[in-house]
């Protein structure tokens, strides 16, 4: 199950706080992109945790061993 949006994970990914090596490259690139969208803006933090958690919902079962070892 993947955490709420407010969960502190989220934050930390995309401010750069937490790094984390995807199995899928896709999450990888998804996770350069949006910390540079935050570096850019800090005040579209919330959007980026929306699209950050859209991903992960739609790709939850190829995502599962990523989703267990970060929110697990």
């Amino acid at each position: 199950m993947i955490a709420p949006k407010t969960n502190p994970v989220w934050s930390k990914l995309i401010k750069g706080a937490l790094e984390h090596q995807f199995k899928l490259a896709a999450a990888s690139m998804l996770f350069f992109n949006l910390r540079n969208q935050f570096q850019k803006d800090p005040s579209r933090l919330n959007v980026l945790i929306d699209e950050a958690h859209k991903f992960f919902a739609k790709y939850e079962s190829v995502l599962s061993d990523d989703i267990k070892h970060l929110f697990g």
